[in-house]
């Protein structure tokens, strides 16, 4: 067990005076969640905006409008790798799960097998995913869909804040939604966003959204505990303590379509107060820490996705491609040991949940499932300071002085190692 400054993959830090502004809030009823839409919508020239408990309850709500637009459709098409958020919320829903594998250079879809999958009478929506940030290419699937009933709902979840030939993610698609949880660009330690500029559509939420539960006190008082143990325990000081304990399942992705589905609480919306400037200033972190850290993988000749047109990109993880998986493995375990906050990704694709791996045989997702098995992240977000990223270099140097070492960065290997094969390894998961 290491005891000391451990870095966590992903975070989005909040503070003392964000869980004061959020019990003040909780006070004094729901103006804070009126402001907090009123403010969204104006950041991102939206006519509806609607807040809910978080990410995939946000796509559950809007896949059950969508579904009282159009009850002859219910397929649902999206990357083969994904967050497990995404199915769960399709299945919540009462809609099936069509998957399409995604294009290795980009982590986006694959977007020749794509064209042929959208002639689809059932099919009701696609769901682009701008995966770690990464801007999924809307344009060129709005093209492919013109003159089509086929929706696309835009999966910002883990990309607030960013940006695509001028225009913000979240507002190119038909309808898009945003994750607060707690390792995206923006926490309020849970919760949700829906944005959409369609009447049609807006009027169907509506209805959803009205159905759904309040907060009580009860619920805000989880919350509140739950944001101060955040504050406290996700700090790289103390974040030793919390992942040591491997009861809280820190960092596993889970499939369970039986989630809650809540309206947002007057306490959440006050964590966010200040949210624009908080979201500004991490996203300038960020990008400066993907700017340095694709400087030595560069060095090294490592494949990344760090950059987009040769910009560093506004990314709450840096996915890179490590061609060895016994490499991969080792540079896991080491990091584990120094605290680094290198991490896995998905433990396996969409294709190979048990629970819905049936459904999607016999066609197979080759890229999806080699990225499962071939990337590790690299940790950018505001907790880690330029004395982090000055280690993290220096670990990767090091490891490139091993002959070894060297050799591995350059192949493929299929074969892991005896020792490489133990529990220890095979729980690496990592949070949507």
């Amino acid at each position: 067990m290491r005891i000391g400054r451990t870095l966590t993959p992903a975070a989005a830090p909040l503070s003392f005076a964000n869980i004061f502004s959020g019990i003040k809030a909780a006070l004094n009823g729901d103006c804070a969640q009126e402001r907090f839409r009123e403010e969204l919508q104006g950041y991102f020239q939206a006519k509806y905006c609607f807040l809910v408990s978080s990410g995939k309850a946000a796509l559950a709500v809007i896949l059950e409008a969508m579904k009282n637009l159009h009850p002859e459709r219910d397929e649902v098409l999206i990357p083969a790798l994904n967050c497990f958020s995404v199915p769960s919320a399709i299945v919540r829903a009462g809609l099936k799960v069509t998957l399409c594998d995604i294009d290795e250079e980009t982590l986006d879809f694959d977007y020749v097998q794509l064209r042929a999958k959208l002639n689809n009478p059932r099919l009701l929506c696609v769901i682009p995913t701008h995966l770690f940030g990464r801007p999924a290419d809307i344009y060129r699937l709005k093209v492919m869909l013109a003159g089509s009933e086929v929706m696309i709902i835009e999966d910002t979840a883990q990309a607030f804040g960013g940006e695509c030939a001028g225009h913000k993610l979240g507002t190119i698609g038909d309808v898009s939604l945003f994750s607060l949880g707690r390792g995206k660009a923006l926490s309020t330690v849970e919760g949700g966003i829906i944005l959409t500029n369609q009447a049609d559509l807006a009027s169907r939420i509506e209805k959803v959204h009205a159905r759904l539960p309040s907060g009580n006190r009860l619920r805000t008082l989880k919350l509140a505990i739950y944001a101060l143990a955040i504050t406290i325990l996700q700090h790289p000081i103390l974040f030793w303590l919390p992942n040591s304990l491997s009861f809280l399942k820190l960092g596993q992705t889970i499939y369970a379509p039986s989630f809650a589905i809540l309206k947002f609480t007057a306490f959440q919306a006050g964590l966010a107060y200040g949210w624009q400037q908080k979201l500004a200033q991490f996203k300038d972190i960020r990008k400066r820490n993907v700017a340095d850290l694709t400087v030595i993988l560069d060095d090294l000749r490592q494949v990344h996705y760090g950059r987009n047109q040769g910009e560093a990109l506004n990314l709450i993880r840096l996915p890179w491609h490590i061609k060895s998986q016994s490499l991969r493995l080792k540079i896991l375990e080491k990091s584990r040991q120094f605290g680094l906050g290198i991490a896995a990704i998905y433990p396996f694709p969409i294709s190979q949940i048990p629970s819905l791996k049936k459904d999607f045989q016999p066609e197979a997702y080759p890229v999806a499932e080699s990225c499962t098995r071939t990337l590790v992240t690299l940790p950018v977000h505001p907790f880690v300071t330029l004395r982090d990223i000055a280690r993290i270099q220096q670990f990767l140097r090091n490891l490139h002085k091993d002959k070894e070492v060297r050799r591995l960065w350059q192949t493929e290997e299929d074969d892991i190692p005896a020792d490489m094969t133990s529990p220890k390894y095979s729980l690496e998961k990592e949070t949507c």
